[in-house]
């Protein structure tokens, strides 16, 4: 019993850095979620926005990629963007006004299809 107690006390003494580390981040990640939790739909909504606006560059290459041999294939583009968006933030679904977060979500698709051909063109060998 004694040599159980004095392996574990060694293994804490050899490792205690790790292990407040460790802590430490469990800690934070609970203050983040529990922050996320307690805040109403509304104020979830606008922190997916803005994770929206971050990753919509990435979306909209994608969705050029996946259908790039097709032409005028701008709607099937958008419906696949969106259907993403929806997929990986269900929290918009809950939204009382699905028209204007529609209306948000295509404004932000053609910022960033402006910014995407910005890039191309940038990007082009001359």
């Amino acid at each position: 019993m004694l040599n159980g107690i004095n392996r574990f006390l060694m293994l804490i003494n050899d490792n205690w850095t790790t292990i407040a580390v460790m802590l430490g981040l469990l800690f934070g990640i609970y203050k983040k979620v529990q922050s996320f939790i307690s805040k109403s739909d509304d104020e979830k909504i606008e922190v997916v926005k803005k994770e929206i606006q971050e990753t919509m560059l990435k979306m909209i290459s994608d969705a050029e990629q996946n259908y790039a041999d097709w032409n005028k294939a701008g709607s099937i583009k958008r419906s696949q963007v969106i259907r993403e968006i929806y997929e990986r933030y269900p929290i918009l679904s809950k939204a009382i006004d699905q028209e204007a977060v529609i209306a948000w979500i295509d404004k932000e698709i053609d910022n960033s299809l402006k910014t995407l051909r910005e890039i191309v063109q940038a990007n082009k060998p001359e």
